[in-house]
């Protein structure tokens, strides 16, 4: 592991080469990914060794160092797209601060863009990814558009991270990329194994109530642990295109 990210996990704050700011968020929890969910990055970048890879979301340049240092050790050139809007008024440009400190900066390729407008025009370039990681705008709708946009680009056999498959808004944008039938989830962590089996159960109980399917599908509970999705930061390998016609629908 690099020695920028060692430092960030022992000291929980960071700097911007002049002023050190606190990593974690007003409840005392970290605003970064874990050891272990950058793990999955480096591994799932070993997997597919992108020649292309592409993250949405920047902030502190956590995951965009777990992924630079495993692009780093590949045996081919590789960049790496990264979309943030918000680097130099909210993340005090901390990210390209740890980039450049620890030497990755010349793998970078770094949008300073909504993500909407961002990822329309890479489409429109033709560019084709291996690899994404979609970790922006916590809504719904803002992790839908990234979905449908970064589907369009990643190649067969690509692999696409969500973080955070926990909340309820990322974990149905999984739910509508496996209703497509061309992801399978292939990595994961962070699974919130006993708590698994308490919904598991509850499920179980609501299920036996009359008219409750209507009342499971609204509910937070309608997660992805029935798909083999139950972590927080999860990983999904595209297995083929799917050309939706017009009218296509699948539950979600």
């Amino acid at each position: 592991m690099v020695a920028v990210l060692e430092e960030i996990y022992q000291s929980q704050t960071v700097t911007d080469g002049e002023q050190t700011y606190s990593a974690l968020n007003s409840t005392g929890l970290p605003t970064f990914m874990d050891r272990k969910e950058g793990e999955l990055l480096s591994r799932m970048v070993e997997r597919v060794k992108p020649t292309m890879s592409l993250e949405v979301g920047f902030a502190y340049g956590i995951s965009t160092l777990f992924i630079c240092e495993a692009l780093e050790k590949l045996s081919r050139p590789a960049r790496h797209i990264v979309i943030d809007p918000f680097q130099r008024t909210k993340w005090h440009c901390v990210g390209l601060h740890n980039i450049q400190t620890a030497g990755f900066s010349h793998l970078i390729d770094f949008v300073e863009e909504c993500s909407e407008f961002a990822l329309a025009q890479l489409l429109r370039d033709g560019i084709q990814l291996d690899f994404a990681l979609i970790d922006g705008l916590h809504t719904f709708e803002q992790c839908m558009i990234e979905f449908f946009y970064i589907d369009r680009m990643l190649n067969v056999n690509g692999i696409l991270v969500f973080d955070d498959a926990d909340w309820p808004c990322i974990n149905r944008v999984i739910r509508v990329a496996l209703s497509y039938g061309n992801y399978v989830p292939v990595d994961q962590v962070g699974a919130p194994g006993s708590s698994r089996s308490l919904i598991g159960s509850l499920r179980t109980f609501l299920r036996r109530i009359p008219h409750s399917d209507e009342l499971l599908r609204r509910d937070l509970l309608y997660r992805s642990w029935d798909l083999g999705v139950a972590g927080t930061c999860v990983a999904l390998q595209k297995t083929a295109n799917h050309e939706r016609g017009n009218g296509w629908y699948r539950d979600f």
